[in-house]
């Protein structure tokens, strides 16, 4: 091979050599991307495996909420010969909480006696008042007086996650994570297959230069 034809083939594996470089570069930043979109699908999985809900346990297990209902004003505040407990809600200010207000009004109590919340029917709105404390359980003690029950002291509510939410949850966790797997062994695989062709460019490159180091040599040995 001449001299000019060596350096035009070194000029154009020089070119291939940077193209390569360059898609192992993206390669390798769309790597750095995809670990962290699954860090980021590991801690929103964390996150939702640590959501925990109130759930009602009239037999004061606590061990699973498979066959446990969540815990609502319907159940809280519902007679007990109907299999509610017979309690009541009330806000931090003290007022009753109701759905609506009793017809006729008890003795003794006025409309500023209580706080109107029709939303408390749902269980989600009911557990988040109940858990940031804008709401609290309370039942009559030995006194005749109506003091709040603790969540965490009471033998009839259970907190935990809900397992079929888990379950899903958990299954569409590891199906995300089995695609992005999948995709990161991919990038794997181009990233070795252009580093094996880069190799090999560096080696014709050496194998190139030493020619032209060579021709160049003997040009000068000629007109020396």
């Amino acid at each position: 091979m001449g001299l000019s034809a060596s350096q035009a083939r070194y000029l154009s594996l020089t070119a291939r050599k940077s193209n390569v470089e360059y898609q192992i570069e993206q390669l390798t930043q769309e790597k750095l991307m995809l670990a962290n979109q699954m860090d980021t699908e590991a801690y929103l999985w964390s996150e939702g495996m640590n959501v925990q809900h109130l759930y009602y346990d009239p037999d004061g297990t606590g061990s699973s909420t498979t066959d446990l209902s969540r815990l609502s004003y319907q159940i809280v505040t519902g007679d007990i010969e109907d299999g509610g407990l017979g309690m009541r809600v009330a806000d931090s200010y003290g007022r009753i909480v109701v759905t609506e207000l009793p017809e006729p009004m008890p003795e003794g109590m006025t409309v500023a006696n209580y706080v109107v919340e029709p939303y408390a029917l749902q269980a989600d709105y009911f557990e988040s008042n109940l858990k940031t404390g804008n709401w609290f359980i309370q039942n009559i003690g030995d006194d005749g007086q109506w003091h709040d029950q603790s969540l965490d002291g009471s033998s009839f509510i259970y907190q935990g996650v809900d397992q079929q939410d888990f379950n899903v949850a958990n299954a569409e966790y590891e199906r995300k994570m089995e695609s992005l797997e999948r995709i990161d062994k991919k990038f794997d695989m181009q990233i070795q297959q252009l580093s094996t062709e880069q190799s090999a460019l560096e080696t014709e490159m050496d194998s190139i230069k030493k020619v032209i180091d060579k021709n160049i040599e003997e040009t000068f040995k000629t007109f020396g």
